[in-house]
């Protein structure tokens, strides 16, 4: 009778291992199919101001001067919270909240406006470009 009760309890085990590495498994594969579900809708974009390179990497993202900010500008001529971008299907969006010097895109005040590729952002008197991702060779 005992060794029943050993056999039952090594299966047990075994079995408990096994949903823990399927659980496993699983929540490694969820990780990847994430990224690159986030790295299609993002369009594996960036700001960059000279050498400065700011990763865009949520869906929401608030620039300003503020230390809360996602992106900070530590520059007076920014607002503490100045625009925030968001991304939706793909498509990149700055919006002007409130900042008192503006939000421009290619050298035009916005309220709202649709990103693409190498397009001018100035925020005071800082300028970032928006653009693809620079990926460096090893």
């Amino acid at each position: 009778m005992d060794s029943l009760k050993v056999i039952i309890a090594a299966v047990s085990a075994a079995a408990i291992d096994i949903c823990a590495l399927v659980l496993i498994m699983s929540a490694y594969s969820e990780k990847k199919t994430g990224k690159y579900r986030w790295m299609r809708m993002s369009s594996c974009m960036e700001l960059a101001e000279g050498g400065k390179v700011y990763p865009l990497e949520g869906d929401e993202i608030l620039l300003g001067r503020h230390a809360s900010a996602d992106i900070r500008l530590p520059d007076i001529s920014v607002s503490r919270y100045h625009a925030v971008l968001t991304v939706a299907n793909g498509i990149w969006t700055i919006t002007d909240i409130g900042s008192k010097s503006g939000t421009y895109v290619n050298g035009m005040l916005i309220q709202s406006c649709q990103l693409h590729e190498n397009d001018m952002i100035t925020l005071g008197s800082r300028r970032l470009i928006f653009r693809r991702k620079v990926y460096k060779h090893a």
